[in-house]
């Protein structure tokens, strides 16, 4: 990972218990492990480590050790395309075996997109080992007693904010999907990093429009970040191989065929509040993930320790906006209690 040298990062490899292998990094601070939490980064989709390059860059200074794994199905870690593999209840498993594998045992766990649901449901099956928690973009979502229903989770979202929220997840979930995409990569990068007006509303919540526009000729701008080549290079460079997006959206598939329901009920009811300082950085410009999707965990008294932010973003925000990322973190840090 060329920008993460920057901190000299090490990558290390791991086989978790369930026999996994997991490519992360490693900072190389000088600090005892002991002396300050430390920092676990997860990243979403279609992501890797490398998402949080930018981060790191400001985050330098901190005395903190900072591990930041591929996360299963990206990067160099193992890419099952059994749907089941990626429950979250198992995922967190693997987690943990990273954190043993590291001998650390005080960790503040810090998501975006699907890693923020990942450090959620990781946080609610070993909240031993977390001292705290960011989620960016995807704020806590409560586990629910009833399985998840896409048309009617759509059907509900038009009609009280005025469009299908998850529309495109009944893309992402087709058959043909990983081969419309693979066909279509450049493309695909416009779809996910596109500056034109209302972006993700018009792509992402509108029935058909990603899968049209992906077997279509329409160029839009794109994002100034994402027109930094490392960025779409690394993205074309890690679903270059026939069938590697596949294990991309198997995050969508967990959730649609209730393997997430099916992990979330093992959690038992009065272990779903989130008992240590939890910091939540929405963003304005993210039209999927809003700060509403948070509500329901604030209506319910399980976020007590909770600190909220907003800044002017889409949803890759790590990338689009790195430093303010940074900053609300160090903040965050920095107003916590010393373990």
């Amino acid at each position: 990972m060329r920008r993460l040298s920057m901190l000299n990062f090490q990558r290390k490899e791991l086989v978790t218990g369930r026999s996994i292998k997991y490519a992360y990094y490693v900072s190389t601070s000088q600090e005892s492990p002991t002396s300050f939490p430390a920092l676990l980064f997860l990243h979403g989709f279609p992501d890797s480590a490398h998402l949080w390059a930018g981060v790191m860059r400001h985050l330098g200074d901190l005395p903190n050790k900072i591990i930041i794994p591929d996360c299963l199905g990206y990067g160099g870690t193992d890419k099952p395309t059994d749907t089941n593999r990626y429950a979250y209840r198992h995922q967190a498993e693997d987690i943990a075996d990273i954190l043993s594998n590291e001998n650390v045992n005080n960790t503040i766990i810090i998501g975006h997109d699907w890693g923020s649901a990942l450090a959620q449901r990781t946080y609610l099956h070993k909240s031993h080992l977390f001292s705290g928690m960011v989620l960016i973009n995807i704020g806590y979502m409560v586990p629910s007693s009833e399985p998840f229903d896409l048309a009617a989770f759509n059907s509900y979202t038009e009609q009280t904010i005025g469009y299908p929220q998850f529309s495109y997840w009944d893309f992402f979930v087709a058959v043909d999907a990983v081969d419309v995409v693979e066909n279509n990569l450049e493309r695909m990068w416009q779809v996910l990093h596109g500056d034109v007006e209302d972006w993700m509303i018009k792509m992402f919540c509108a029935p058909d429009a990603m899968r049209n526009f992906l077997h279509g000729s329409e160029q839009v701008p794109l994002k100034e970040y994402a027109r930094q080549p490392e960025w779409q290079d690394r993205f074309m460079q890690q679903f270059a191989r026939p069938g590697g997006f596949a294990s991309a959206l198997q995050s969508y598939k967990a959730v649609a065929q209730n393997i997430q329901h099916e992990s979330d009920a093992t959690i038992p009811k009065e272990d779903l509040k989130i008992n240590v300082p939890l910091l939540f950085i929405c963003c304005t410009d993210d039209a999927v993930c809003t700060r509403e999707l948070m509500d329901d965990a604030k209506q319910q008294g399980l976020v007590p320790h909770l600190t909220e932010v907003t800044i002017k973003s889409a949803h890759w925000s790590p990338m689009e906006k790195p430093d303010l990322i940074a900053r609300h973190i160090k903040t965050f840090l920095g107003n916590m209690p010393l373990h």
